[in-house]
């Protein structure tokens, strides 16, 4: 099981030496086994091992009793141990999740507070057949399918790929005894209802089947890393020309970048107004947002409300962050020859990112956009109307809340747009401005 864990490890490159890596530790067969294959392994691989155990006060004296066994494991064995105590039912209870949902967030929740470079969790072969079943039934799709991921950030997964009479063999072989938690006798809970009932059906239509259902996690992985990364190369492609499966990520991505909720349905109604709206038509979304779709695009848009716009110009005084429209600051930023070269930037053709300072004149405002703006974009030979140079670029939702930045001689600067020509960098230049946009999501 040793080089199971030693190859697994370096397939995913979980583990680099020097670094800390911290055993999520219940005291249950699988946990208690991978601290004692880290610490075995630990002089080879090069890393520290340490330990976390979390007493979630669940089943009164057998949680007490669990904390109490850890301790003395870790110990015994050398190895640092932290111990989190909190209550896990009322924790849920506060969150309107079920215990068992609550009880994961608590934990990752404590996980990220630990001082290590990687956490390790006891996830094996039999979890992760027993996860694909769970959403099976809940009507996943192919992302779902490919089951618990060896790596995900910090937290990796080394006996992900040994079976759960691979983990007991290894412990009877080392004499070491584990703790049992008694709900995991109860078919009360849902995983475990898959454990008790369905995984043994399974394993009798095919004696291999955990092992089988890693081999398509693996295979269904690759499948989703391709669409995937189609999905972002296509990101700004018109829905109508994608393929489903590559459209419908596509908006995944989007919605994730604002951090919205992805739901099946969701999606769908989307991709399906995208690929149908002729003209824009909005789908609601949570958050106070909402999709506007239309021709093959989506563009996500906050609800906005009539008091959220600024009464008047703001004054720019200098560098510093100016909010804009509630969810926007701008940030404006000056540099120096010292630390910025101009020939550089003209020579890359990036002076579309800075101006020159000093050709600003005075009574500089951040404002929204006025019919009577006019720009010539750096590198552009004409001067033209802002109104249909964002025509071009932006929905009319988005057109009204862009910012523009102006002095007494006109627009210096537009968003999406960029800097006016009177201001772009020479060779002489010794102060920069630069501009940037944040968006609260």
């Amino acid at each position: 099981m040793l080089e199971k864990i030693r190859a697994t490890a370096e397939k995913y490159n979980m583990l680099e030496k020097g670094e800390t890596v911290c055993c999520a530790l219940s005291g249950g067969a699988d946990s208690v086994a991978l601290l004692l294959a880290l610490s075995e392994l630990s002089p080879s691989l090069g890393v520290k091992v340490s330990a976390v155990h979390i007493n979630h006060m669940l089943r009164g004296a057998e949680s007490d009793r669990d904390e109490a066994f850890c301790r003395g494991l870790c110990e015994r064995l050398g190895v640092s141990l932290t111990v989190f105590r909190k209550d896990a039912a009322v924790f849920s209870h506060s969150l309107g999740v079920s215990v068992e949902t609550g009880a994961r967030e608590m934990r990752y929740g404590f996980f990220s507070q630990l001082p290590a470079d990687r956490i390790a969790t006891a996830h094996n072969l039999n979890d992760n057949a027993e996860t694909v079943l769970f959403r099976m039934a809940r009507g996943t799709g192919l992302k779902g399918l490919t089951g618990i991921p060896p790596v995900r950030g910090k937290i990796i997964r080394p006996l992900l790929f040994c079976t759960r009479e691979e983990i007991e063999a290894f412990l009877s072989e080392r004499g070491q005894d584990f703790v049992t938690d008694s709900t995991n006798l109860s078919d009360g809970y849902s995983r475990n209802r898959i454990r008790h009932r369905i995984m043994p059906e399974m394993e009798a239509v095919h004696g291999a089947f955990p092992k089988c259902a890693a081999a398509m996690t693996v295979s269904l992985a690759e499948d989703e890393d391709f669409l995937s990364k189609e999905a972002e190369r296509q990101k700004n492609a018109d829905l109508r020309e994608l393929h489903p499966a590559v459209g419908k990520r596509v908006i995944i991505n989007l919605l994730k970048s604002h951090k919205l909720k992805t739901s099946a349905e969701k999606v769908s109604e989307i991709l399906r107004t995208a690929i149908e709206a002729k003209n824009a038509v909005k789908v609601s979304l949570d958050g106070g947002y909402y999709a506007v779709c239309r021709k093959g695009r989506v563009n996500i848009v906050p609800e906005r409300k009539q008091s959220e716009r600024p009464a008047e110009a703001v004054i720019i005084n200098g560098e510093g962050e100016y909010p804009f429209f509630g969810d926007k600051t701008v940030i404006i930023t000056k540099e120096t020859d010292e630390n910025v070269n101009a020939e550089d930037i003209i020579n890359k053709k990036l002076t579309f990112r800075y101006a020159d300072y000093d050709r600003i004149l005075n009574g500089v405002l951040l404002r929204n956009r006025l019919r009577s703006d006019r720009i010539k974009p750096i590198g552009s030979a004409h001067t033209r109307e802002l109104r249909k140079l964002l025509q071009e670029k932006l929905p009319p939702e988005e057109r009204e809340i862009s910012a523009v930045i102006a002095d007494e001689k006109g627009v210096v600067w537009a968003e999406h747009i960029g800097f006016d020509d009177r201001v772009k960098i020479s060779a002489d230049t010794k102060d920069f401005l630069k501009i940037e946009v944040k968006q609260k999501v």
